[in-house]
């Protein structure tokens, strides 16, 4: 059967997000965790001076080698002694003897993670702010633009495009919000402490090494226990990640309600072929493409989560490759859904013509409020559910139906720009809190 997963990538997101799940990228970060701990344990006396440089040595000269690894993983059957095999041979003898001395597989895999999602978060941010700065302009530009506002599908008052979008962007910046509160709170979740975290290989060392060679890799100082069982730190990921794309998703989901033939208020400037058969669609492709994603990566939360439990101080009950293809689909819906605003094309006469499909009956709100003085808020509203049903079995605009009756003498009906409130004005206020100034 043919595969019909597509990888869009119009910003160029998941490429730069694939490329850190690389093999041998993955490697390099092992093999300079690895360089880093012989070079931190020789200055505090921990090893020799000539096993650190000849461990060095050997990094510098060797260019990981994914292939060389599963050659070693088909003997030994274990992920990290293949590394270290297949590295090692590249080492001198003195240097092969220190090689990976105190630590433990699951301190070098946890804080490789800890890098890669370090690294994507960032990734992740950067292509949020960029949607976010495509939003603003999109909200700058159509803050008084009229549309009809909808709520439980049907039309309910004028708001603005701008506000609308404004509604997106918020939304947006509690993600990004998000995800910095993830990085800075987990920047120390790298660990160096042993088998079951007691730092039993290297004594009062231990600690002085796992602080120093955390802090050369760029992440933030350790915490004084193990943390290598407790796993929410992928779980509370997993959740800000799923939020987010649920949030895009949304988004996706409104402009391909929009731009429909029965809506038009938007469109998508785009050359794809719609059909094999008709040659007059265009089909949204990169609404779709992020409408069927998002549940894909949102769906990864709940393995995240089962590792939450885990037995005693660990246990192997978890594959990075779910974390990983969370990741690069994500990747794929802030790529697609840059894309998607970039080529967003926004139609006001579209826009104002909906709003009259109602024959002004979305006006009444407005005719009771200006009623309530004369007749009471609750009768004037039912003056107005009673008038709109004349609306209907008569045929008759509101401006007719007013007119026709005489407690609505000397009511002047609304126009879109004026029933839409304070909308313009809120769109200014939101792009001056979230920093969006023009």
């Amino acid at each position: 059967m043919l595969d019909d997963r597509t990888f869009l990538d119009p910003a160029g997101t998941r490429a730069v997000v694939v490329a850190s799940f690389a093999p041998k990228a993955v490697l390099g970060r092992i093999i300079r965790f690895e360089v880093t701990l012989a070079q931190v344990q020789a200055e505090l006396g921990v090893i020799p001076a000539e096993a650190a440089e000849a461990i060095a040595r050997a990094a510098a000269a060797w260019d990981p080698d994914p292939d060389a690894v599963a050659a070693e993983r088909a003997q030994v059957g274990h992920p990290m002694v293949a590394i270290l095999e297949a590295f090692g041979q590249r080492i001198d003898p003195e240097g092969r003897e220190w090689l990976h001395f105190g630590t433990t597989t699951a301190d070098v895999f946890r804080t490789v993670a800890t890098q890669q999602l370090q690294d994507v978060a960032g990734q992740f941010d950067a292509a949020l702010q960029a949607i976010g700065l495509r939003m603003a302009d999109l909200a700058r530009t159509h803050r008084a633009t009229p549309m009809i506002g909808r709520t439980l599908g049907r039309h309910a008052l004028p708001i603005s495009f701008g506000y609308k979008v404004s509604v997106w962007l918020s939304e947006l910046e509690r993600d990004r919000a998000r995800l910095a509160d993830w990085r800075a709170r987990f920047a120390g979740a790298g660990v160096l402490s042993g088998a079951v975290g007691t730092h039993a290989a290297m004594g009062p060392r231990g600690r002085l090494v796992e602080a120093a060679v955390m802090e050369r890799l760029g992440l933030g100082a350790p915490g004084p226990v193990d943390t290598k069982g407790a796993l929410d730190i992928f779980a509370e990921f997993g959740a800000v990640v799923a939020i987010m794309v649920r949030g895009l998703q949304r988004v996706a989901q409104e402009v391909f309600l929009m731009q429909g033939d029965d809506i038009g208020e938007l469109s998508i400037g785009n050359r794809d072929v719609g059909s094999s058969t008709m040659p007059h669609k265009v089909n949204p492709t990169l609404c779709i493409e992020i409408m069927s994603r998002a549940p894909e990566v949102s769906a990864t939360l709940s393995v995240l989560l089962s590792w939450v439990v885990t037995m005693h101080e660990r246990d192997s009950a978890l594959h990075f490759g779910a974390l990983e293809q969370m990741c690069t689909d994500a990747a794929q819906v802030l790529s697609c859904a840059d894309g998607l605003l970039e080529r967003l094309v926004v139609n006001p006469e579209t826009m104002r013509a909906n709003i009259d499909r109602t024959q002004g009956a979305i006006y009444t709100e407005a005719v009771t409020v200006a009623l309530a003085d004369r007749l009471g808020r609750r009768s004037a509203h039912e003056l107005m559910r009673q008038i709109v049903a004349r609306m209907g079995t008569g045929g008759l605009t509101l401006a007719q139906a007013l007119a026709a009756d005489p407690r609505c003498a000397g009511v002047t009906l609304p126009d879109a720009d004026s029933a839409m409130g304070e909308a313009p004005v809120l769109v200014d206020a939101c792009l001056e809190r979230l920093g969006y100034r023009g």
